[in-house]
């Protein structure tokens, strides 16, 4: 075994996006030593430079920061209504709370180190996740947080239930690399890359909440998966982008079948206007889609035409100047599609996975069940219940933020423990064991047949039979594949194989732990819909599933809700029924969200 460079710090934040930075910038306020991975290239990985991306914040809030205009008339209270209706009552209240709370003073910062904002409405500002990035890069320089790129964070090490610290690989040299910390915080996002198509970076596979599970942290609501409606499917090059769902639910636009029918006549008039034109689309026109596609009605890539309709080309243009100038975004040159738009001709799109409502489990200050562990973000369970409409962006900045500053104040009261030599020595063994293999499974067709069963078995339509199939596939994949994966070549310099290799355990840990959740809740509510048990049951089901690992199994428990000033409804209602509910349920604030 090589010789193997240790680091030490007082807090290791992992993850390179907009969470990971602002909590080393917190935590670096607290004149900590603070070392901030980024898997990939510093600020150009995670979900935050693909973001689209807007920010939201009570409107009252938002017309008191100077060059901002937001609704005078909304307030706190309205958004906290808004939020926990739109999840469907099973947000934690706390931490819809602490969101709402710190998006203002957060928003402010953001501005003040030089954010530039493109556009706003009622409680929105939008802006761009490389703007962004490149904000927090400045920032985290200028107050010294150390900043590591391409290395990837294999698994954490814990002493007596406490983190001590964790296992790296350069993904370029293929060196190992052991931090020594007093504090974590986890902030590596979601898992878009068990999924095809997805809207997020390729580095997004879960690693994160996958290690803090096997080292101690509970995980909850793992069913809970939002679709972005309105992606590209078709042509290749631009599968996956979520360009025509900005467009659609700004200025509208006309969704057929393969049969020529508008594929929302049929449905509630309210629903439909506010399942289009807010980001309510997510979850109802996600539904429409992924219905369609069930009853064979959709093109030859599984999805629907989008058309510009009877909706304005001018407006259309006007949107794409501000949000594609020049008809570019995200390096995609999507002028032909523009062209499509102005002569009404279609283009093909559908669901695509983008946000995860579920994650790791923390309390109010952001701290896990393992001492010196702290999430936020996206792999962070609690904000958004079973549906997530406002803004994740925000998310980011306020969890990381808080998280940065108690993982700061954790640090400072601890003494740095010795690694594990032993567990390390074992940890790289397997994880070198792909490179070693000969004749096995190829992690990158593995990942593929992996992305296209969890597209088609745990999509926006479930039900029990293909949750078991899936279930029984996973299984198999586990015991039967994932020991006998296997690289073409035993090269450790930037191997992009070996790295599928080691990210799809993570990936089958948490499929596994999302599909036995979808089958354990017998209900539909949000973006979980079961054929099979077609209502939401507030009698029954106003409970968290929350997921404990042991090397064995996992064990699934219920817990109540965290509730501080909303209580939700009895009863049992239609599916449909009850989503509309809870669009009427809206506050009087206009605007997307």
């Amino acid at each position: 075994m090589r010789n193997v460079k240790t680091i030490e710090t007082d807090v290791l934040v992992i993850g390179g996006g907009g969470a990971g930075f602002r909590a080393a910038i917190e935590a670096r306020e607290k004149e900590c030593n603070v070392l901030m991975i980024s898997k990939g290239p510093l600020a150009r990985c995670g979900a935050t430079p693909m973001a689209g991306a807007d920010y939201t914040l009570d409107g009252k809030s938002m017309s008191k920061i100077e060059g901002l205009t937001g609704d005078p008339n909304d307030s706190a209270e309205k958004v906290f209504n808004d939020i926990v209706t739109q999840g469907c009552y099973l947000n934690n209240q706390k931490l819809v709370e602490q969101y709402i709370k710190r998006a203002p003073q957060c928003l402010k910062e953001l501005m003040d180190w030089g954010l530039k904002v493109k556009l706003s409405d009622e409680r929105m500002i939008f802006t761009t996740g490389t703007g962004m990035m490149n904000v927090l890069l400045r920032k985290a320089k200028s107050v010294g947080v150390d900043l590591l790129e391409d290395v990837a964070v294999l698994e954490l090490l814990t002493h007596e239930n406490s983190v001590v610290g964790a296992l790296g690989l350069n993904v370029l040299t293929g060196e190992f690399i052991h931090f020594r910390c007093k504090a974590i915080v986890m902030a590596t996002g979601g898992w878009h890359k068990a999924f095809w198509p997805n809207t997020g970076m390729r580095d997004l596979s879960g690693e994160g909440i996958a290690m803090a599970h096997r080292a101690g942290a509970d995980i909850g609501n793992m069913e809970f998966i939002t679709f972005c409606c309105n992606t590209f499917y078709a042509p290749p090059m631009w599968r996956g982008s979520i360009a025509p769902y900005i467009i659609s639910l700004i200025c509208g636009g006309r969704l057929t079948n393969n049969r020529g029918e508008d594929v929302l006549k049929g449905y509630d008039s309210f629903l439909v206007e506010k399942g289009t034109l807010t980001e309510w689309n997510k979850s109802f026109l996600s539904f429409v889609t992924a219905k369609q596609a069930r009853d064979g009605k959709v093109f030859a890539n599984g999805g629907l035409h989008y058309t510009r309709g009877d909706a304005s080309w001018e407006m259309m243009e006007l949107v794409a100047s501000m949000v594609f100038p020049n008809w570019k975004y995200k390096a995609l040159d999507l002028t032909e599609w523009g062209r499509m738009l102005q002569e009404n001709e279609p283009v093909e799109v559908g669901h695509a996975v983008e946000f995860f409502e579920g994650g790791i489990v923390i309390n109010d200050q952001f701290e896990t069940a393992v001492a010196g562990l702290y999430a936020a973000g996206e792999c962070a369970l609690g904000t958004f219940g079973a549906n997530r409409v406002f803004a994740a962006i925000t998310e980011i900045f306020t969890q990381g933020a808080d998280a940065g500053n108690n993982a700061g104040e954790y640090a400072h009261n601890r003494q740095s423990a010795d690694l594990d030599l032993s567990a390390l020595k074992e940890l790289k063994e397997k994880a070198l064991q792909p490179l070693t293999v000969s004749k096995g499974e190829r992690p990158a067709e593995l990942r593929k047949r992996v992305q296209r069963k969890s597209q088609r078995y745990l999509g926006p339509i479930r039900n029990r039979d293909e949750l078991e199939t899936f279930l029984d596939y996973l299984e198999d994949i586990k015991v039967s594949v994932l020991p006998k994966l296997s690289t073409t070549n035993d090269s450790r310099t930037y191997n992009k194989e070996w790295m599928d290799a080691l990210e799809l355990p993570n990936m089958i840990q948490l499929l596994e732990s999302s599909v036995r959740s979808a089958l354990m809740r017998t209900e539909s509510r949000g973006v979980h819909y079961r054929e099979d048990f077609p209502d939401t049951d507030n009698d029954n089901w106003l409970q968290e599933i929350i997921v404990k690992h042991d090397t064995a199994t996992f064990q699934l428990n219920q817990r109540p809700l965290t509730i501080t000033s909303m209580s939700p409804p009895t009863g049992v209602t239609p599916y449909l029924d009850f989503m509309k509910q809870m669009m009427e349920a809206h506050s009087d604030t206009g605007g997307k969200h």
